[in-house]
């Protein structure tokens, strides 16, 4: 049976164009062991069938909420979604992805045990996901902050679980990519007592057509994702001194990604945003060469790139191909 709690929990999934994963979704947020309260449905302005599944699905169970918008993009439909939750705890999931029976009782037991914290999260990324033997454990705003610029902590909302009346402060940047992160830089300061890491699977994660990391390139997103790394910096260097090296460090990686991922044709002046990464990384020579934090390879993949740019990523591409990997 579901376990009860004097604590309402909602759960927000919005939906765009995902018929063939949305009921699989609905399905398991519906049959946690803490059944939630209400599972808020923000259809976002679907052009396929999902509009008119989020309705039958509502019909046939009390508990679903549909909201019915027009098109703004993710973080617009899950804005909506906060604007009608009313839950003690809030949680998110994608329309493509699903959850385990038990992640939201392991989360929100988290909480109830250490009262003073407003948020907690699982890991995401497949079925199959093993701990790593780690106990759970009550990471500070700056050693979380550390995970985050080394790559090695979770900065999707999906993954967690919050307090209803700390999420219902903020609201998600909307027209914006990797919003995700952007919005957990400005919660850190306000996770005074810390993030409960369970250190333990619980979120699957569906590779569906048309996410973000299977599409063709598109220079937005990593527009946004390194606005996103140099507000990292910014934040380490006003709250987190010490960290300043792993912030930096994010950044060159961060850049390292775009650059391996930019179609060669577009590597030219006329470009005004390579042009900036390519200068930046020029003037940040000597601090790559000597970030204690990079890698090997990463550092020597920087060199290349930033000394003679149009023939490493031409390298790389044919290094890819050669491997029967898409080239982005």
């Amino acid at each position: 049976m579901p376990i009860r709690s004097s604590g309402k929990l909602d759960i927000i999934i919005p939906v765009y164009n995902k018929e063939k994963y949305l009921e699989k979704c609905v399905n398991s947020a519906l049959s946690q062991s803490y059944a939630p309260d209400t599972v808020i449905l923000a259809d976002d302005g679907s052009t396929d069938g999902s509009a008119a599944l989020c309705d039958k699905l509502a019909a046939e169970n009390e508990k679903i909420k549909v909201i019915h918008k027009e098109n703004g993009g993710a973080a617009s439909a899950r804005n909506a979604g906060l604007a009608i939750s009313e839950g003690d705890y809030v949680g998110f999931i994608d329309a493509d992805d699903w959850v385990d029976a038990d992640m939201y009782e392991k989360l929100i037991t988290g909480i109830e045990r250490n009262p003073e914290l407003k948020v907690a999260e699982v890991k995401g990324g497949g079925n199959g996901l093993k701990p790593s033997g780690r106990e759970p454990a009550i990471l500070s705003p700056e050693d979380y902050f550390c995970e985050l610029m080394m790559h090695t902590g979770d900065a999707s909302m999906c993954t967690k679980v919050f307090k209803g009346d700390f999420i219902r402060k903020f609201r998600f940047r909307e027209g914006e990519y990797n919003e995700d992160f952007e919005l957990l830089l400005r919660m850190l300061p306000e996770f005074e007592k810390g993030i409960l890491d369970l250190d333990t699977p619980g979120y699957n994660i569906e590779l569906s057509e048309g996410s973000v990391t299977r599409s063709a390139y598109r220079q937005k997103f990593y527009s946004d994702m390194m606005q996103n790394a140099f507000i990292a910096l910014r934040v380490s260097r006003e709250k987190f001194p010490f960290q300043i090296e792993r912030a930096e460090r994010f950044v060159y990686v961060q850049a390292l990604d775009f650059m391996l991922h930019i179609p060669v044709e577009e590597m030219n002046r006329k470009n005004a945003f390579y042009m900036r990464i390519l200068r930046y990384l020029r003037s940040e020579e000597q601090k790559i060469m000597k970030n204690r934090y990079l890698s090997t390879k990463d550092r020597n993949y920087l060199i290349l790139l930033l000394e003679t740019p149009v023939a490493a990523r031409k390298t790389h591409r044919f290094v890819m191909k050669a491997r029967g990997k898409r080239d982005a």
